[in-house]
C-alpha cells in the first residue's frame, strides 16, 4: 500500500519553519493574513491556486513539492502517471482542483484538472494573479474566463486559451452544475 504523503497544511509548516520564516513573514509575502496562513497550515482553511503559487515561490520549491516530498526529479526517461481519480486534490471558493504528476518535479508545466464552483466574481474572492503562462482545453462547459485586461470570455467545451497568468483573473461557472477544464501552468524556478 503506498503511504499517504503528508497534508498540505503541516507541509507549508515545516516547509517554513525548515527555511525559517516566521508565519507573520510568509503571510506577508504570500499576500495572506496571518491569522489565514495559520488556518492553512492547520487544515482549517483551503489554498487557493493562486496562493499556492506564491508559497511556492517563497519556501523556494515547486507547487509538486508542496504535495508530495518524495517526488523524482524529471531526467531523461523518467514519466510519470496519474491515473484516472488519483491526483492531489483541493479546493478553494474558486474551484476544486486536482495537481496531476505531483510525484515529478521540474517539470515546465504544472498540469491541473479543475472543476469551476463559483458562478460570480463575489464568490471567486475577484480576480487573481500568479507568475508564468497558463493553457487551459475546456472538458465540459461553459466556462467563463474574467481578467483584468479583457471583456468575460465565454468557452465552450473544446476550446482551448493560452495567456498570461500574471494579469489577474478568475473563472467562472455558468451554473451551479460546475464547468471543467485542464490547465497546465508553467511557473518560473523556484528560488533557491
Amino acid at each position: 500500500m503506498i503511504p499517504e504523503p503528508p497534508p498540505l497544511g503541516p507541509r507549508i509548516r515545516a516547509l517554513r519553519l525548515q527555511r525559517g520564516l516566521s508565519l507573520a513573514d510568509l503571510a506577508r509575502a504570500t499576500g495572506v493574513s496571518e491569522a489565514t496562513m495559520s488556518r492553512i497550515e492547520t487544515g482549517a482553511s483551503a489554498v487557493s491556486a493562486p496562493h499556492l503559487y506564491g508559497l511556492a515561490h517563497e519556501l523556494g520549491v515547486e507547487i509538486a513539492a508542496l504535495f508530495s516530498p518524495e517526488a523524482a526529479t524529471l531526467r531523461p526517461g523518467v514519466r510519470s502517471l496519474t491515473r484516472a481519480g488519483e491526483g492531489e486534490s483541493f479546493a478553494s471558493p474558486r474551484l476544486q482542483a486536482r495537481l496531476l504528476n505531483a510525484d515529478l518535479l521540474h517539470k515546465a508545466m504544472t498540469p491541473f484538472l479543475n472543476r469551476a464552483t463559483a458562478t460570480t466574481l463575489a464568490e471567486a474572492g475577484g480576480l487573481a494573479a500568479h507568475p508564468g503562462e497558463e493553457w487551459l482545453y475546456v472538458l465540459r462547459g461553459p466556462l467563463w474566463l474574467h481578467s483584468d485586461s479583457h471583456a468575460p470570455l465565454c468557452l465552450q467545451t473544446g476550446d482551448s486559451l493560452y495567456f498570461d497568468a500574471s494579469t489577474p483573473h478568475a473563472y467562472l461557472a455558468d451554473s451551479d452544475a460546475g464547468a471543467e477544464f485542464l490547465v497546465l501552468s508553467s511557473q518560473p524556478a523556484p528560488s533557491p
